[in-house]
């Protein structure tokens, strides 16, 4: 995944944390090749969730002696948001107030518009973040991580909330092509589409619309793999938008269908589905249909998706070593599909960020740029032991999305920028233990936070260890 780092910044805002302006210089490492980095998207997601009037942000892409970037899930918006949420970190340390504070009274509210001249004409981030600081009764157990860590010397415990709003672009016009047979035999339809099956159920919602749409069981249904004779122009899969945007294609050429059965079934008005199609083939009529989409609206964005994550955690000071005893998530879903492949999109998606900011070191021979940490040997990404002990991912209710395809929203990405909320419980410990041994100083805790950097972190004197 891309890397960007924060230098040369500036942050003007009131005592009670309000920002009013930033100032800053974003460097990120391309690689050999800045071909592909993550400027573009760090920058245009780098206000996250939080309104700041003023911004003045200058980027620079840096090549090095490393292997180039490629995109993977959240490219770019993942660091970007992560440098907003330290700015918002930084601003509360100085002022001695309470990160927690600070993002609240820093939130968007309806109508307000971001840098990049996005409207938020819909935003509901101020209530998704009181519900789940209610829901995951985030007072209480800030107080009970207290209680805990003024009972243990070496082990110590930090909770953390953060917010994402993650806009959706799939308003510049990006192609997938849709395309439908009825087999007149059996009735059974086949559905290829231009998107790529890669875990995140889009075969499955597809065949979803296509059955409610045209009103048959789900199991009449298959989806073939996508292929360049069906759509030879298609985009790729990413940005969290090709469900969407295949499930809109599918809609459309159902509905087609629809009206080309329309006359047959008038006539047959008792006969099964199989009859029903069996008839139209006697009569002529196409059961073959393809629909392109290509979606343009007034704005680059189409609509922002956002959501709250409150992470808690245990580390051993001693040792490093972590527990991530909860994770809550709220997320805006809009009018979820399928509600379980979006709870599990979500379950991934944080997972996987979790492997980005605590155990997924990159190590390069400083001399030659050759990557070192190359096999599971030295990489880690996460295991079933990095996976949250007690894991709540809930979706927001009654929440249809007026701009989304039958109400929903793009859930791939955003969840894994709610994953940077570990990180900043690990500060919250590490920053409890320091000051128990007067060694309150301000640090930063870059990703990823692995055993030794957070055991190094933890500034522990030898002398200490007595009885």
């Amino acid at each position: 995944m891309f890397c960007c780092r924060l230098c040369l910044l500036q942050i003007g805002c009131t005592e009670d944390g309000i920002l009013n302006g930033i100032e800053a210089t974003v460097y990120n490492n391309c690689g050999w090749c800045n071909n592909d980095n993550a400027l573009g998207m760090a920058l245009d997601h780098i206000d996250n969730a939080y309104y700041v009037p003023n911004w003045l942000v200058t980027p620079k892409a840096c090549k090095t002696n490393i292997a180039a970037n490629t995109a993977t899930r959240s490219p770019g918006t993942c660091p970007g948001i992560f440098i907003m949420e330290g700015m918002i970190d930084q601003v509360a340390r100085t002022l001695g107030l309470d990160p927690d504070t600070v993002r609240r009274a820093n939130l968007y509210k309806k109508d307000q518009v971001t840098p990049i001249d996005i409207p938020l004409t819909y935003c509901n981030i101020s209530t998704l973040w009181d519900d789940l600081y209610s829901s995951a009764e985030v007072e209480s157990r800030k107080a009970a991580a207290a209680k805990f860590n003024e009972e243990n010397r070496w082990r110590k415990r930090g909770l953390s909330v953060v917010p994402v709003r993650f806009w959706m672009e799939w308003g510049w016009a990006v192609p997938y092509t849709v395309h439908i047979n009825i087999y007149a035999a059996d009735g059974t339809v086949a559905i290829c589409h231009g998107g790529v099956e890669v875990g995140q159920g889009i075969n499955t919602k597809v065949a979803q619309v296509a059955a409610k749409t045209l009103g048959i069981p789900l199991d009449t249904i298959s989806v073939k793999p996508s292929n360049t004779l069906i759509g030879p122009n298609d985009i790729t899969t990413g940005g969290s938008i090709t469900s969407e945007l295949c499930c809109l294609g599918t809609l459309r050429a159902c509905n087609e269908l629809n009206e080309r059965i329309s006359p047959v079934r008038a006539a047959n008005p008792k006969a099964t589905w199989k009859e029903l199609v069996a008839a139209c083939n006697d009569q002529g009529v196409n059961l073959s249909v393809e629909n392109f989409v290509e979606e343009k609206t007034d704005y680059q964005y189409s609509y922002n998706a956002y959501g709250v994550g409150c992470t808690e955690v245990e580390i051993d000071v001693l040792t490093g070593e972590l527990q991530i005893l909860r994770v809550d998530i709220l997320y805006d879903c809009g009018d979820s599909i399928n509600p379980d492949i979006d709870v599990g999109q979500v379950e991934g998606a944080f997972t996987m960020g979790l492997g980005y900011w605590l155990t997924e070191k990159l190590i390069f021979d400083q001399d030659s740029g050759q990557l070192l940490t190359h096999n599971t040997w030295e990489y880690k990404p996460p295991a079933s032991k990095d996976i949250p002990i007690d894991f709540r991912i809930a979706l927001l209710r009654d929440a249809p999305n007026p701009i989304g395809i039958l109400g929903t929203k793009g859930v791939g990405e955003p969840p894994l920028c709610l994953s940077c909320s570990a990180l900043f419980a690990i500060k919250r410990a590490i920053e409890n233990f320091r000051a128990e041994i007067k060694a309150d100083t301000v640090f930063t805790l870059d990703g990823p936070a692995t055993v030794e950097i957070t055991q190094q972190d933890c500034l522990v004197d030898p002398s200490e260890f007595y009885f």
